[in-house]
């Protein structure tokens, strides 16, 4: 079933000129670098979310299953199960991930729209899988490049599972929510059992849809194109 339609997103920052310079350089045979220069970077006019609270508590609370058998959807514009769609308006800043785990979850039917459609739930297939700690910091690169949504170029109208990934910091659970499908998206939650992800008021977040969850299942080595 089609995904539900993404909404636009007005640019974040006016543009300005970019300038092009050339410079040479001789190794062995004249080469020559193109580099941008007086350009914005994308984003960098978006304001960054406050640091988060560490909530020490969570990973014991959750007694070794931190991945919960369903995700909570919260907010669901589409009725369909999809969960939040509004973009994020700014950049979550997370905390180092010093464990974590991965789990996927696939669609289950748990009831049809006014109009006949599907709604889905999402149950988690199999038991968490920790992440090796030498993905940590390629993970962490992954997860400080997350950025407010850009739906300008679109995204394909398929359907797969969800991936999430938990980390904890000094014992304080943050999930990561990828969808396997479309332009995957990402959703983050500050309370993996209990938070929907995306969820606007967040304490330990930010709300919204996000940019980059290829990047986090290309480090990882799940998804369907891994």
């Amino acid at each position: 079933m089609p995904l539900p339609n993404s909404s636009s997103l007005a640019d974040a920052v006016a543009s300005r000129p970019c300038a092009w310079r050339r410079i040479g350089a001789t190794l062995g045979l004249a080469t020559a670098v193109l580099f941008l220069a007086g350009c914005d970077l994308p984003w960098s006019g978006t304001p960054t979310a406050e640091d988060p609270e560490v909530r020490p508590s969570e990973l014991t609370d959750t007694a070794g299953q931190p991945c919960p058998q369903e995700l909570p959807i919260g907010e669901d514009p589409s009725g369909h199960g999809f969960g939040i769609e509004e973009v994020a308006d700014e950049r979550p800043t997370l905390l180092a991930p010093q464990e974590a785990w991965v789990c996927q979850y696939n669609t289950f039917d748990v009831g049809t729209t006014a109009s006949g459609g599907a709604v889905y739930g999402w149950s988690r297939a199999g038991r968490p899988e920790p992440v090796a700690a030498t993905d940590l910091p390629n993970l962490q690169d992954a997860l400080d490049d997350l950025a407010p949504a850009d739906r300008s170029g679109g995204c394909n109208d398929d359907l797969g599972p969800r991936w999430m990934v938990i980390y904890s910091h000094d014992g304080d659970l943050t999930g990561v929510v990828v969808d396997d499908y479309g332009c995957r998206d990402v959703r983050l939650t500050d309370n993996p059992t209990t938070t929907p992800p995306g969820a606007d008021n967040q304490e330990g977040t930010v709300g919204g849809v996000l940019d980059g969850g290829a990047a986090i299942l290309d480090v990882l080595g799940v998804g369907r194109s891994n």
